[in-house]
């Protein structure tokens, strides 16, 4: 009974992505004006919090090397309950639809960011506000995830924004990776892929029951599918870490060839790096001239 709750609480943190935890302001050269109505949304998406409802979804798209199936593709087995701030609900959104391009990784868990943005509409009275997640691990990186609650802006609107970190659930990037990009680039692979496969959480998830054991298999293939990493062998020894390497191991290639193209020096691209955190960029602005 002891290990059935251990894996469920290990696989509820990672199937709703890492567990996030210290909400703190970013100071950017965004919009200006009268920010009163904006720092008071985001104050609140950084203090308020929520208990989310949603379902998990068996496993799409293409997989390499494993024998994931959904013989049940739905019932309670399937159905979830998470709770937390505001911002760390949007920011585990984020995270846990992140894939490649513009796709989630799975699918699995696209109900999530449903039943966050409810939470945030209800959370606000205000119809001219938006709120974007974006959990991105570098500027222009093909892997990320992005959620969004709100109609955008009009273009003819003075926007007034505000911009919170959240941590992703990994570590930061140490500041000696930036000595080469080979170094900096095989630091920021290891971590996204941390970020979508946290391997101590996916070991448990791997040995729990249907329909997480099937979940994580399917997530896997599809990450060895993109990544071209066969994993059937790692995933039946449940050697998640070995696994975890050999995809950043091919990961890291792309990355580095990014970084170079997009940045003068190592050191430039380091800081660029925001593999460790979400953006929650909140914006608002005026309806018919006055504040909505």
């Amino acid at each position: 009974m002891a290990m059935n709750a251990a894996v469920d609480a290990a696989v509820c943190l990672l199937l709703v992505g890492a567990a996030v935890f210290g909400v703190t302001a970013v100071s950017d050269p965004v919009e200006t004006g009268d920010s009163t109505r904006t720092d008071a949304a985001a104050e609140t998406l950084a203090t308020s919090t929520a208990t989310v409802e949603y379902s998990l979804r068996p496993g799409t798209g293409p997989v390499r090397g494993t024998p994931a199936a959904f013989p049940r593709e739905n019932g309670s087995e399937f159905r979830r309950t998470t709770h937390g701030t505001l911002a760390g609900l949007l920011a585990r959104a984020a995270v846990a639809t992140a894939g490649f391009g513009n796709d989630s990784l799975t699918g699995a868990r696209d109900d999530f960011p449903r039943a966050v943005r409810g939470a945030v509409t209800g959370a606000f009275e205000a119809s001219s506000l938006r709120v974007d997640a974006v959990w991105r691990p570098y500027p222009g990186s093909t892997v990320g995830g992005r959620v969004g609650v709100g109609a955008k802006p009009p273009s003819a609107a003075t926007v007034h924004a505000a911009t919170l970190s959240v941590p992703s659930g990994v570590e930061p990037v140490p500041s000696s990776a930036a000595d080469d990009f080979g170094t900096l680039a095989s630091a920021v692979a290891e971590r996204t892929v941390e970020a979508l496969v946290p391997p101590e959480a996916a070991s448990l998830a791997l040995r729990g029951d249907y329909p997480v054991s099937a979940l994580m298999w399917h997530r896997y293939g599809r990450l060895g599918h993109e990544l071209g990493v066969p994993v059937e062998r790692d995933l039946r020894a449940e050697n998640t870490t070995a696994l975890n390497r050999r995809l950043a191991d091919a990961l890291a290639p792309a990355v580095e060839a990014d970084l170079r193209d997009r940045f003068e020096s190592p050191e430039a691209a380091a800081e660029a790096v925001e593999v460790h955190r979400v953006r929650v960029v909140v914006r608002t602005w005026e309806s018919d001239g006055r504040a909505a």
